[in-house]
């Protein structure tokens, strides 16, 4: 990763690069949804997945699911969308442009990755008679929620870190515990097996620290730029 890191040079090669990168972790995706059908039932679950989700609906109660439902919708766009707009416009203000750029690729590439995959993944959802909320008739591989709110939550922490580094270390803990929290509501509502959730961090994992690496490729192009002005000037 270092060596390549020296050697994006220019905005073009940072975005070649950025290209390849998401067509390498949507293709893992893919890939791995695919194997997954040779350990599914009929019914689109695994073994695993099939006692999580009965022990979970067998333990649902009134509280719980008002914090699911919670949960829930802190993972969705409702919420990422104007979060990821406030802290770009912010960061924009500040002349901050790699790290509004870290976010808005974070958030926008993590949407990238987990709908293509629906696309080419086609797995069932579980039963409807257990829903607890209303999926549409999507790829149940991977969860939405659980990748978009991993990503999108740990990368306004490490751009936050960055102005305020004392919060570095709690900033990251709520993020994953928020994250977590997210991927255990869409299991609870029972619009998700619990493969899905884990696929869909294992995405955002995978797409963050890419972006990072980028962003550090992205920052280093941009002292350079500035110092040719200077030298110009």
């Amino acid at each position: 990763m270092a060596w390549l890191g020296r050697r994006i040079t220019t905005p073009t090669l940072l975005l070649v690069a950025m290209l390849v990168c998401f067509a390498v972790i949507l293709g893992c995706a893919i890939a791995t949804g695919e194997l997954l059908e040779l350990a599914e039932h009929p019914d689109g679950s695994t073994t695993i997945d099939s006692s999580t989700t009965s022990w979970v609906v067998a333990h649902r109660t009134h509280a719980l699911t008002s914090v699911a439902r919670l949960l829930s919708t802190l993972g969705s766009q409702t919420v990422l969308i104007p979060l990821t707009a406030i802290a770009t416009v912010a960061l924009l203000g500040q002349r901050r442009w790699v790290l509004a750029g870290l976010v808005v690729a974070t958030w926008g590439g993590a949407i990238g990755i987990y709908s293509l995959t629906k696309h080419f993944v086609h797995r069932m959802r579980p039963p409807m008679d257990i829903w607890l909320t209303d999926a549409g008739r999507t790829s149940s591989f991977p969860s939405g929620h659980a990748t978009q709110s991993l990503a999108t939550f740990l990368a306004l922490v490490l751009v936050g870190a960055v102005i305020l580094p004392t919060a570095r270390w709690p900033g990251r803990v709520i993020a994953v515990a928020l994250a977590i929290g997210v991927g255990w509501s869409r299991v609870y509502l029972g619009v998700h097996w619990a493969t899905d959730v884990g696929a869909g961090w294992l995405i955002a994992a995978a797409w963050l620290t890419i972006v990072v690496w980028l962003a550090g490729a992205a920052g280093s192009i941009q002292w350079r730029l500035r110092g040719d002005r200077e030298l110009e000037t």
